[in-house]
């Protein structure tokens, strides 16, 4: 099971893997949000500018494991060794979270899709290795997570691509309930001449 219950009430921590975007890509999303949510008249709760992501996977299984779950988490991600990516990001949608609970989330290219696709099989695989089952296989479409709302957008917008060469990805520890979102590891993508 990926969920750990904590020693406070009704926390549950988990750790995923996920991209950073640099604090200019990140100012750029939030500012055309805003514009978007002053336009289209969108209520709702934005994600905190430092917890914005391109979540990649979770983890695996544990029922292998026979150490705790973050070194083991570590030393998988540190066994990574993958470029460094370009990535893009260049429309805001709606994705439905269950329920009535929709989030606006700002939607990769298909290059990006792709190129994600191939760093998450990389991740999973070094899992495997490291003594976790391998992540359950699902759908992935790369984005970046804006804000919660209760109206979903209508349609998708364009906006003008916020685009970045993520040089790292990143092991994040979240306490669900809590809002907290704690980087335990950062491993560097490398340049593409040194593979």
């Amino acid at each position: 099971m990926n969920t750990y219950i904590s020693k406070h009430v009704n926390e549950r921590e988990h750790y995923f893997f996920a991209l950073q975007p640099p604090l200019t890509a990140r100012a750029v999303m939030v500012e055309q949000l805003d514009r978007v949510v002053r336009e289209h008249g969108l209520d709702g709760r934005s994600v905190k500018f430092g917890d914005l992501h391109v979540a990649l996977c979770g983890i695996g299984r544990t029922e292998r494991l026979r150490e705790p779950v973050l070194p083991a988490l570590q030393r998988a991600a540190r066994a990574v060794r993958a470029a460094a990516v370009d990535v893009g990001f260049d429309r805001l949608a709606n994705l439905r979270l269950g329920g009535d609970h929709h989030a606006l989330v700002l939607r990769g290219s298909s290059a990006t899709g792709s190129a994600l696709r191939i760093l998450r099989t990389m991740i999973g695989r070094a899992q495997h290795a490291h003594g976790l089952s391998r992540p359950a296989v699902s759908r992935f479409e790369a984005h970046v997570m804006l804000r919660h709302v209760t109206r979903p957008l209508a349609v998708e917008i364009a906006l003008d691509t916020v685009a970045w060469q993520a040089q790292e990805f990143v092991l994040i520890r979240s306490v669900i309930g809590r809002g907290v979102h704690e980087i335990v590891e950062r491993c560097p993508l490398e340049a593409e001449n040194s593979l």
